[in-house]
Order: C-alpha cells, then structure tokens, then sequence
C-alpha cells in the first residue's frame, strides 16, 4: 500500500500524527480520511473490521480520491449544498433501519464497533447527497431518453413481472421508466467523467515511509 508522510497537525509530544496518503491538485488526503472512508463503507455493509482485505483498502483509497475530484466540482458559485434538513432526513433514515436490522444492538454501540461516531456518519452523508447533487447537474442535461426505449423497457422488464397483466399502463409508469433509464445512463457515463476527471488532475501518492502504517 502506499505509504505514509509524517505531518504534525499542532500536536505536542505523545499526540497522534496523521499522514498524508495522496495529493489532488495540492489537496492533501489522509490516513484518517483513508480510515474513515474504509470504516463507514464496512458499516454500511456490515462487514467486520476484522475481515478487511487489501482490495478493501485500495478501493477506499480510490474513493477518497474521486471524491475529492467531485468536491472540486463542487467548488462553484451555482453548486447548491444539501441542506441540513435532508441530511438530518437521511440520516434518521439509517438510523431506523439500523433499529429493524440490529434490534439487539444500539446504534451508538454499532457505531464504536467500527470507530465511527454519529458525526462521521453525518459526514458521510452529508458528502454523498452533495455528490449526488454535482453528478446529477453535470450529466442528466445531456441524457436524452426517447419513447421507443420506454416502451421497450416496459415490454422487457415491466409486463414480465405481471405475466403479462399489467397493474399499471405504459403511460402511468412511463415518468418512472424515464427515470430510471436515466439514472441508469448517469451510471455509464459516470465512470467516464471519473476517468475525465483523473486525466486533468495532478494526483501524488507517496512512497512508502518506515512510520506509515495501514488502515
């Protein structure tokens, strides 16, 4: 994995030392953004920590990365945040299916498990609405869906489910089919945005160092 820089955050003597694990365009990434991301994404899953893997790593280390090439994208006068009543809206969302799939185990409870607090979780929701936000705004303008492919994602994927009985007509379903086929288009073009993204910014790993350490 890559290593890791040394870099004293004001901290006196006995006092952990984050790292740094990658630059974006001069933005430094750390080990405990790497840690973090890593940990929230096992959570998510429920996955033990224990069970980690390095694709595991590599693929939080990847997403810290794009994510800071998305929070670029945020970086403009017409980007508008999420607000704090979504975000509080997510999150009681997690929290109640947290309740209906761990009904033995509190949510603060779960949450030290993983060496998250419930302000990291905030965090990470927080950053996912937004990113849902730039990504919907950059590439839905350009997604054209015309009748023949609702109507042939009726056929194919709509009427099978009801042996051919439908509880809805084209037309009412179609909005949702629209939808759909747009987000799935948003899916494919996103990773090449992504690949877009990469190839124009200036991005540094470090090699490795005797004191780093893994997540």
């Amino acid at each position: 994995m890559f290593a890791l820089l040394l870099l004293p955050l004001g901290a006196g003597a006995g006092e952990l030392l984050d790292q740094i694990v990658v630059t974006v365009n001069g933005n430094a990434l750390l080990q405990s953004d790497w840690d973090g991301e890593l940990h929230y994404e096992l959570f998510m899953s429920g996955r033990p920590v224990s069970g980690v893997t390095a694709l595991d790593r590599q693929s939080a280390l990847d997403r810290i990365v794009d994510q800071e090439l998305l929070r670029e994208q945020m970086r403009t006068a017409d980007f508008k945040a999420a607000s704090r009543e979504e975000i509080e809206t997510q999150l009681a969302l997690l929290k109640k299916e947290h309740e209906q799939e761990n009904a033995n185990q509190p949510w603060s409870v779960r949450l030290h498990e993983y060496g998250l607090t419930e302000a990291d979780v905030r965090g990470h929701v927080e950053l996912e609405l937004n990113q849902l936000r730039v990504i919907d705004a950059r590439l839905r303008p350009s997604i054209e869906v015309n009748s023949a492919e609702v109507e042939t994602y009726y056929k194919e994927k709509v009427l099978p489910q009801t042996a051919g009985k439908p509880s809805v007509s084209m037309a009412e379903a179609e909005p949702k089919i629209r939808e759909i086929l747009v987000q799935q288009r948003m899916n494919q073009l996103l990773d090449s945005w992504l690949q877009s993204l990469h190839a124009q910014a200036k991005i540094q790993h470090f090699p490795p160092s005797p004191e780093g350490k893994q997540p």
